[in-house]
């Protein structure tokens, strides 16, 4: 793909920062109540706090639309707010539990200290902390997230039957635990081909950051690793323009499908469905104050390979995603 290509693309995916560190106004909650099938009552108000906008084309957006979903599907009155700082969840979420929504979510693993704070006053309501484990041992706080390590172990499997240098990277922004553990589902996964392969993990302090991103893609090609596994938001034009710049350098791709962006390097990616996280969260279906992994089996994970993968990639990964769904490679979600 030429430059002026990824330019533009880098300017539309600047609006995909998830950080709820940027400043932001004062929320005010959005509600959008679903037209009644039947003449029915909704079931159940639910609502959605999000860290950054709801037309990002990435996190935010697709679990909204998860729970737009869920709405059309069960009759549900719904409401959210968009670019929530850090120093409003509190009351954002407060507001809503008072205004008697029967699900409140926190989209992202910024809003726990605030939901468990606010499940506490409000013991009749439920409260999910999405893309995490934590439930804090609050009653009704449940947790729920995808399968990083599922996500990890695909890409691993991808990043095995492509490296000719026998080194491979993994580019994240921050390390929280599903982080570590789809860093140990990828080295499990570099086992599987027969190869002894070097692998190193690079934080660069921020998922944004398209030249940090870059920066760490290019010290890496400079020490020998040929294939890059980005997990990162808008930053992750940094690791594929970091490729496209270098000779035989190629990029699994997580998250998102990378492909339509530079598909010259990008051999496939693990994708996370947070559609359907968002889709689980409003249904009501997960609201026992315990924690939900949505992996392989659950819809929450899915790939896609490109003809950049060799045939013998292709199958191995369809063998480990039926693997990873019978639970017989014995990689929790």
């Amino acid at each position: 793909m030429k430059k002026i290509q990824l330019i533009f693309a880098m300017l539309i995916i600047s609006a995909v920062l998830l950080s709820a560190c940027q400043p932001a106004a004062t929320p005010t909650a959005v509600a959008e109540q679903q037209e009644p099938t039947k003449e029915q009552a909704p079931k159940l108000k639910v609502a959605m706090v999000l860290p950054g906008l709801k037309t990002d084309e990435a996190f935010n957006q697709y679990t909204y639309e998860g729970m737009m979903r869920a709405a059309k599907d069960f009759n549900l009155e719904t409401a959210y707010v968009e670019e929530v700082a850090q120093d409003e969840q509190v009351e954002v979420i407060r507001q809503f539990a008072q205004e008697g929504y029967d699900i409140i979510i926190g989209q992202g693993g910024q809003f726990g200290e605030a939901l468990m704070t606010v499940a506490k006053e409000f013991p009749d309501q439920n409260f999910i902390f999405s893309v995490a484990t934590d439930t804090g041992g609050v009653p009704n706080l449940t947790a729920a997230t995808v399968s990083y390590s599922h996500a990890g172990y695909i890409a691993g499997v991808m990043a095995c039957h492509t490296t000719n240098n026998n080194k491979v990277a993994m580019i994240l922004g921050e390390w929280y635990d599903p982080h570590r553990q789809m860093e140990a589902s990828i080295k499990k996964a570099l086992t599987t081909c027969g190869k002894e392969i070097e692998f190193t993990s690079v934080a660069t302090g921020s998922w944004s950051d398209v030249n940090k991103a870059r920066e760490a893609s290019l010290a890496l090609v400079a020490d020998g690793y040929d294939v890059l596994i980005p997990c990162l938001d808008a930053a992750y034009v940094g690791v594929l323009t970091a490729a496209q710049d270098s000779e035989n350098v190629k990029v699994v791709g997580t998250v998102i499908d990378m492909a339509p962006v530079a598909p010259e390097v990008v051999v496939g990616s693990a994708l996370f469905n947070w559609n359907e996280l968002g889709y689980q969260e409003a249904s009501g279906n997960l609201l026992d104050g315990k924690t939900h992994i949505l992996g392989m089996a659950e819809n929450g994970i899915s790939y896609v390979t490109n003809d950049l993968l060799s045939a013998e990639g292709k199958a191995a990964v369809e063998e480990a995603v039926a693997g990873l769904k019978s639970g017989e490679l014995g990689i929790a979600p």
